[in-house]
C-alpha cells in the first residue's frame, strides 16, 4: 500500500499542557518591541510578556514559576535542515566523525558490532587524512560487508564483501550522476560518489519500525536538551512513518515540517497532497530534489573549474536539467513547494532559473545550502520569494576546503549578510548528521566566522557575519515562516504558541559575541506549553 502522506491523526489530547511563568534576565521577543523579563503562558499559548515584578505580582499563585535570573528567554529554535532519523539511527552505529586518520577510523570499525551481518557507520572525512579510504584497508579489519557513509553523506566507503553484495566490479558502469572511484588499473577502490551510492543501498539492512521509532524518540530528547522545538526534516517514508507513530502515541513534541523525496512526487500528486497540510505537529513541506553534490567530495557543481583541477573538473550536476524542470513544474502545479539541494554556484544558478517562474505554493519554494553564490545571483532569491535554507556550522570545517578548491570564488561562500541585505528570507539549520544538531555552534559560526575554537584570530570573510538578533531570527522566526506558521510561532507575544527556551548565557551575547552563546546552557525548553526539559542549576 502506498504511504499515506496526508493522514494526520493529531494528538490524543491536551492533558499535558501546563501554565507557567518564567522570570528571567531578558526575553528576546522578536516582535520589534521592547524585550521583557518574564513570559507567562497558559493552555499552550503565551498570555503575556512583561516585567518580572509586575507579572510575578499579577499571575495567579498556582501557576508554576521558573526563577532563572541569569537566563535569556528566546522563541524555540527551529532547525531548518535535518536528517533526523538518519541521525538517530547513526547514534546506534559506528560513529566516524572526528576520526583524525584512516587508522583511527579503521580501529572504530574493527570494534563495531554488526547489524544483520553488516557493519554500518557514518561520518568519515578524508580531507585531512594522509591515506585515502579504500576497500583493502577495510578488508584487513572486517571480512563481512562494511558500508560507511561519509560526513557529507555524498560518498560511501565499502570493503570487498560489500562491493560483491552490491554486484560492483571492474566492468560495472558509472550510473548517471554518480561515479565509482577506481585505481590506475580500473579496479573499484571501494569509494562510491553521489548516485553510485544507490548501487549498494538496496542491499543494506533496513531498520524495523520499532527501531526507527525509538531512534526518533531518543533524538527528540537530545533536541530538547539543545533548545530545539522544531525541525524541517529531509528524508524518506521511513522517517515519516516514525514521526507519524510518535504522533499517534501522543509523544511528538517537535514541530516537524517534512520534505519528502522527489521519488514520491507521483504518489503525492495522485493523492492531492498540498504543502502546508497536516497537523500543528507534523506538516508537509516541499518535494526534495538534488541538483549537485558536495564541496567535501568535490562534486558541488561550479561555474568554473576547481582550483588545481582540469578544465572539466567542475563537480557534477546529479540530475538532468529536463528531468528537474519537469518535476518542479509537476510539483508546483499541484500545490507542492519545491525544495532543491544546490551547493555550488552553478547549481544555485540553475535552481534559481528553474524556480523563478514556478507558480507559488502555500509554502515558499526553497534552496537548501547555497554554499556558494555568484555575485550576479545574490538578489534573485529575494525577488522570487525563494527561501535560502543555510547551515552556518558547515563553514567552520569548510573554510580550508573553500580556500583550496574555490579560491577567489570563496567570496560568495556562506554569504549570509549579502543575501539578507537583498531581502532574502534566510533560515538556519544544521544538516545533522553532517554537522552537529547543536544550534549554539551554528550561532557561533554566523557571528564569528572563525575556525579557532577560542574565538581568536581573524574572521574569515568577516563582512558576511551577522549580529546576534539576526542569527536568532534565522534560527526561530524564519523557520516558522518557512513552515507557514509565522502567525503562530517564532515570536514571544500574546496568542503565540508557547514554544520557548531559557538559556543561561553570558550577557556578552548582547554585544554580538558568538563565544558567549556557544557556552550557553539550556535551562528550560517548552513546547506547546509543556515543559519538556528542565535542568537544575
Amino acid at each position: 500500500m502506498p504511504h499515506k502522506f496526508l493522514e494526520s491523526p493529531g494528538r490524543a489530547g491536551d492533558s499535558r499542557l501546563r501554565s507557567g511563568l518564567v522570570l528571567a534576565r531578558r526575553v528576546e521577543t522578536l516582535t520589534g518591541g521592547l524585550a521583557g523579563e518574564a513570559v507567562w503562558w497558559d493552555a499552550g499559548r503565551i498570555r503575556e510578556v512583561g516585567g518580572r515584578a509586575d507579572l510575578d505580582a499579577r499571575v495567579p499563585r498556582g501557576v508554576p514559576r521558573f526563577e532563572l535570573p541569569g537566563a535569556t528567554v528566546t522563541p524555540g529554535f527551529v532547525d531548518g535542515h535535518t536528517h533526523f532519523l538518519m541521525w538517530g539511527l547513526g547514534r546506534r552505529r559506528v560513529r566516524l566523525a572526528g576520526a583524525a586518520s584512516r587508522q583511527e577510523a579503521l580501529a572504530r570499525v574493527a570494534a563495531a558490532a554488526p547489524v544483520q551481518g553488516w557493519v554500518l557507520g557514518q561520518g568519515w572525512d578524508a580531507n585531512r587524512w594522509t591515506e585515502a579510504p579504500d576497500r583493502w584497508s577495510l578488508d584487513a579489519v572486517r571480512q563481512g560487508p562494511v558500508c560507511l557513509d561519509s560526513l557529507d553523506v555524498h560518498a560511501a566507503w565499502l570493503n570487498s564483501a560489500a562491493l560483491a553484495r552490491a554486484g560492483i566490479h571492474r566492468s560495472t558502469q558509472d550510473p548517471a550522476g554518480g561515479r565509482i572511484v577506481r585505481d590506475a588499473t580500473g579496479e573499484p577502490t571501494g569509494v562510491l560518489l553521489e548516485r553510485a551510492v544507490d548501487l549498494v543501498r538496496p542491499h543494506l539492512p533496513v531498520p524495523g519500525p520499532e527501531e526507527s521509532l525509538e531512534a526518533v524518540r531518543e533524538a527528540q530528547r537530545e533536541a530538547h536538551r539543545l533548545g530545539i522545538t522544531g525541525i524541517h526534516d529531509v528524508e524518506g517514508p521511513e522517517a515519516l512513518a516514525a514521526f507519524r507513530a510518535l504522533e499517534r502515541e501522543d509523544g511528538l513534541r517537535l514541530r516537524v515540517l517534512f520534505h519528502p523525496p522527489v521519488e514520491r512526487l507521483g504518489e503525492l500528486v495522485a493523492r492531492g497532497a498540498r504543502s502546508g497540510a497536516g497537523s500543528h505537529w507534523l506538516g508537509l513541506g516541499g518535494v526534495k530534489l538534488f541538483l549537485d553534490g558536495s564541496l567535501g567530495s568535490r562534486t558541488a557543481w561550479m561555474l568554473e573549474p576547481y582550483e588545481g583541477g582540469s578544465p572539466g573538473d567542475r563537480g557534477m550536476p546529479v540530475t538532468d536539467r529536463a528531468v528537474v524542470r519537469e518535476a518542479m513544474w509537476l510539483a508546483a502545479g499541484a500545490g507542492l513547494a519545491v525544495t532543491a539541494h544546490a551547493i555550488g554556484d552553478a547549481a544555485v544558478r540553475r535552481a534559481l532559473e528553474l524556480m523563478e517562474p514556478l507558480p507559488r505554493a502555500a509554502l515558499p519554494h526553497r534552496i537548501e545550502h547555497l554554499q556558494c553564490v555568484a555575485e550576479a545571483d545574490l538578489a534573485r532569491a529575494a525577488a522570487a520569494g525563494i527561501v535560502a535554507s543555510m547551515q552556518p556550522a558547515h563553514l567552520l570545517t569548510d573554510i580550508p576546503l573553500v580556500e583550496r578548491h574555490w579560491g577567489r570564488r570563496g567570496r560568495g561562500a556562506y554569504a549570509f549578510r549579502s543575501l539578507l541585505a537583498r531581502g532574502t528570507s534566510v533560515t538556519f539549520g544544521s544538516d545533522v548528521p553532517v554537522a552537529s544538531l547543536d544550534p549554539r555552534i551554528g550561532i557561533y559560526a554566523a557571528l564569528e566566522r572563525r575556525m579557532d575554537a577560542a574565538g581568536s584570530g581573524d574572521r574569515w570573510r568577516g563582512e558576511e557575519r551577522v549580529e546576534w538578533l539576526t542569527a536568532l531570527r534565522a534560527y526561530t522566526l524564519a523557520g516558522a515562516e518557512a513552515a507557514g506558521a509565522g502567525r503562530r510561532r517564532g515570536r514571544l507575544a500574546p496568542g503565540q504558541d508557547a514554544d520557548l527556551v531559557a538559556w543561561e548565557v553570558d550577557p556578552a551575547i548582547d554585544r554580538d559575541q558568538g563565544e558567549a552563546f556557544r557556552r550557553a546552557r539550556v535551562r528550560l525548553t517548552v513546547v506547546g506549553g509543556e515543559v519538556v526539559l528542565r535542568e537544575p542549576r
